[in-house]
């Protein structure tokens, strides 16, 4: 039926088939094309993500084994016997005598 109430003889309808046909095609090659172009960009962006992941990877990689070598460094350095060894040495330090030593109660 046209707009009028009236119904379409089938020619008229054929050829308003025809014009809605180049439209419906410009209309699915415009999705078509902005579907393609919204893959790319979200591709590019999970490169450009996971080489991002793969960078902070390394240098966490990188931290950890400075970490454990700061860890080694620093049991090193509190070693008991070190500790004891530069109070005797370097700071004159001794253990007092059992006569010298006094117990403090709470």
């Amino acid at each position: 039926m046209s707009r009028t109430g009236k119904r379409l003889s089938p020619i008229e309808s054929s050829l308003l088939r025809r014009a809605c046909w180049p439209l419906l095609n410009l209309a699915l090659l415009f999705a078509v094309a902005a579907t393609s172009v919204s893959i790319i960009q979200t591709s590019h962006h999970c490169r450009q993500m996971y080489a991002q992941l793969q960078q902070m990877q390394s240098s966490q990689w990188d931290m950890q084994e400075q970490w454990g070598r700061l860890l080694l460094e620093q049991s090193t350095w509190a070693a008991h016997h070190r500790v004891e060894q530069i109070a005797r040495k370097q700071l004159g330090m001794q253990l007092p005598d059992i006569t010298e030593l006094q117990v403090v109660l709470p």
